[in-house]
């Protein structure tokens, strides 16, 4: 399961270990304060370039099924499948030393970015339930959402909880884009 403690893989990696009991032993305030600092770059980069995307996630949120949440786990579980198949392959050939530091930023890079998505629609759904929609301060609500579990949690369920919530904002995304139909139309508004 890839989580926020990803990001850090490449330093580790570069340090000389690779060995995920590292990131478990990095105090929970540090792991929030990652995962905040994260999560709201990935929020913010999403808002700059894919502003209209995050809107419409937020109306798919809104006026979705709440089966969505769903396909937002499967999401992440498709990101985890992936990378696990290519290391795998990887190891297969005896190109796993080589692979390895990649797969593990380009995982980590797809985990923020789905995790920066349904954190920053979560966030922005909560700043409009009293008023106007605020994508921006909604970013920062998202992160701050993210961060809690890590600040609270054990890793593991820590984990569990950040995976989960991202997931409500990124599900019924995940959910459209399945089942919708591809033709010229409906990929032009993307």
């Amino acid at each position: 399961m890839v989580v926020p403690g990803v990001a850090a893989g490449p330093a580790l990696l570069a340090a000389g270990t690779a060995d995920p009991s590292v990131l478990l032993g990095v105090p929970g305030p540090i792991r929030a304060a990652v995962s905040f600092l994260l999560v709201s770059l990935f929020g913010a980069v999403l808002l700059a370039r894919r502003g209209a995307t995050v809107e419409r996630a937020v109306d798919r949120t809104v006026d979705g099924s709440p089966i969505g949440f769903v396909y937002g786990v499967i999401a992440f579980g498709l990101v985890a499948f992936v990378g696990g198949y290519v290391v795998s392959q990887a190891v297969r050939v005896g190109l796993g030393g080589v692979v390895l530091p990649i797969v593990t930023v380009l995982l980590g890079g797809a985990t923020l970015t789905l995790a920066g998505l349904g954190y920053t629609v979560v966030g922005t759904w909560l700043t409009g339930i009293e008023g106007s929609r605020r994508p921006w301060p909604g970013a920062v609500v998202g992160a701050v959402l993210s961060a809690l579990p890590w600040l609270v949690l054990p890793p593991l369920p820590a984990a569990v909880v950040w995976i989960a919530v991202a997931a409500v904002g990124l599900g019924n995304t995940t959910r459209r884009w399945v089942h919708g139909e591809r033709t010229v139309e409906t990929e032009a508004d993307v």
